[in-house]
């Protein structure tokens, strides 16, 4: 697996082995069911045999079941996958804000004393502001 570089391409990634997992899925149940279809489908004459019939439904309920469990599995750790990207992306986000914000905190307070000192030293001159 190659690791996605922007959050667009680790959305991207995510989103297309999601769909690889549900056409897998789709896959799955499309093969259990051709399987059970044979075993039930009677051959000319002759009836379907029971035993074969009765191990076929069990065998097809537990073909869907284990392949529903496998998507299930893949989509919640796709779905995690896809929180921890994003709480990364905007914990990442929060934290430029916040220095940005920061920064510019400092920048206004360094102008307001500036001014402040302006100001005073403007008073004390005997000039108006």
């Amino acid at each position: 697996m190659t690791t996605a570089t922007t959050p667009t391409e680790q959305f991207a990634d995510i989103a297309r082995r999601g769909q690889e997992a549900t056409t897998a899925a789709v896959e799955g149940w499309t093969r259990a069911l051709r399987g059970y279809t044979d075993a039930v489908t009677p051959e000319g004459l002759r009836p379907v045999d029971l035993q074969v019939a009765t191990s076929a439904a069990f065998d097809l309920a537990g073909r869907i079941l284990t392949t529903q469990r496998e998507f299930a599995t893949t989509a919640l750790a796709l779905v995690t996958e896809a929180t921890e990207s994003t709480t990364a992306h905007v914990t990442q986000a929060g934290e430029t804000l916040k220095a940005r914000t920061d920064e510019a905190t400092e920048r206004v307070i360094d102008l307001a004393s500036q001014t402040t000192r302006r100001a005073a030293d403007a008073a004390r001159n005997g000039v108006s502001v």
